[in-house]
C-alpha cells in the first residue's frame, strides 16, 4: 500500500496561504525549465473567464506566466529508475499572456481614461494590487487600450477594437495547429470506436476550425468580449434547436387535428325502456317444468 502524502503549507506571492501534496506531479514548458536559477513564485489572480481566484506561476526576471491547472489522481503511481512513487494530483502548467488577466479591469473602467493603479486593483483583494502592476510590465498595454498623457499623468481607456484585432490572429494560430495535427471538431463525429464515419462525415469544414479556435481563446475571455470576438469573425451564433420544444400551444391551421368532438355537456339525457325479450314455446316448457323443482341448497337447510 502506497503511504499517504504528507501535506505542506506555503505562502505564494500575494500571501495567500496554500496547501500542496508532496506527492504532485507538475508538467512545465520548456521555457520554465531551461535556466533552473530563476525564481519563480506561485501566485493567485483572477481568472478573466470566471473572476476566481486560480493559482499561477510568475516568474518576474524571464517575464512570463503561466496558469496552473490541477487533476486529481487518487492511487495512481509513476516509475522514475527504479523507484515507484505514488502521485495524488497532476498539474499542468501552461503559458499565458498577461493580457487576458488585465482585459475585465479594463472592461470595468471602459467609461472614461483612468490611471492604471486604478484600473488595475481588486477591491476584494487588496493584495492584488502590486501584483497586477508588475505584471503590467510584462506586455504591451497599448495592444487593449488607448494611451493618453496628461502633463505627467498617464491614462488608459479599453479598446474593443484593438483588442478584437489582437485576439484575432491568436485564433488563426490555434486553428493552424488544429488543422495541421488533423484534430476532428466536427461535432457530429462519433467517439466510440464501433462507430465508423465516413470520409465526408469525418471531415471538418473551415467555420468548424474557427468556431472551435475561437471556443479555445475564449476559456480566457469575459462573455462581452466573447460574442464581439464572434462577429468580428464573421461566425453567425449557433440557434440551438430542439425539436422537443415544439410549440404545442400554437397549431397550424392548416393541419387537420382528428379527434372526437363531443361535448358531453351539452348531450340530452334520455333515458331507455328496457323490452323484456318475447319467449318462445320452448323457453315456456322449460319454465313451466321448472316451476315444481327445489334449489339444492334447500337439502342442506336445519329442519
Amino acid at each position: 500500500m502506497a503511504p499517504r502524502s504528507k501535506k505542506s503549507e506555503l505562502k505564494d506571492a500575494t500571501g495567500f496561504r496554500q496547501t500542496f501534496d508532496q506527492n504532485r506531479f507538475l508538467i512545465l514548458p520548456d521555457s520554465l525549465t531551461n535556466d533552473q536559477n530563476i525564481e519563480r513564485k506561485f501566485v493567485k489572480l483572477r481568472h478573466p473567464q470566471t473572476s476566481e481566484l486560480a493559482m499561477f506561476v510568475f516568474s518576474e526576471k524571464d517575464k512570463k506566466l503561466a496558469q496552473m491547472r490541477s487533476l486529481p489522481f487518487d492511487h495512481r503511481t509513476i516509475f522514475k529508475d527504479n523507484e515507484v512513487i505514488p502521485i495524488d494530483r497532476i498539474d499542468f502548467v501552461t503559458l499565458i499572456d498577461p493580457l487576458f488577466i488585465f482585459l475585465p479591469y479594463f472592461v470595468k473602467y471602459s467609461s472614461m481614461f483612468s490611471p492604471l493603479d486604478q484600473i488595475l486593483t481588486d477591491e476584494d483583494f487588496p493584495e492584488l494590487n502590486n501584483l497586477l502592476m508588475k505584471l503590467s510590465e510584462l506586455s504591451d498595454l497599448q495592444q487593449v487600450a488607448n494611451k493618453k498623457e496628461v502633463g505627467d499623468l498617464i491614462l488608459w481607456q479599453y479598446n474593443e477594437s484593438k483588442t478584437l484585432e489582437w485576439l484575432s490572429p491568436k485564433v488563426e494560430k490555434v486553428l493552424q495547429v488544429l488543422v495541421s495535427q488533423q484534430i476532428n471538431v466536427n461535432p457530429n463525429a462519433a467517439i466510440s470506436s464501433t462507430f465508423k464515419l465516413s470520409a465526408s462525415s469525418a471531415q471538418s469544414s473551415e467555420e468548424q476550425y474557427k468556431r472551435y479556435a475561437c471556443s479555445i481563446i475564449s476559456e480566457y475571455l469575459p462573455f462581452e468580449i466573447q460574442k464581439s470576438l464572434l462577429i468580428h469573425l464573421g461566425l453567425p451564433e449557433k440557434v440551438e434547436c430542439n425539436k422537443r420544444k415544439a410549440d404545442g400551444n400554437s397549431l397550424d391551421v392548416n393541419k387537420k387535428v382528428k379527434h372526437n368532438s363531443i361535448n358531453y355537456d351539452e348531450m340530452p339525457n334520455k333515458v331507455e325502456k328496457i323490452v323484456a325479450p318475447k319467449l318462445t314455446a320452448k323457453d315456456k316448457a322449460l319454465k313451466k317444468a321448472a316451476s315444481g323443482t327445489k334449489s339444492i341448497s334447500s337439502f342442506f337447510k336445519k329442519n
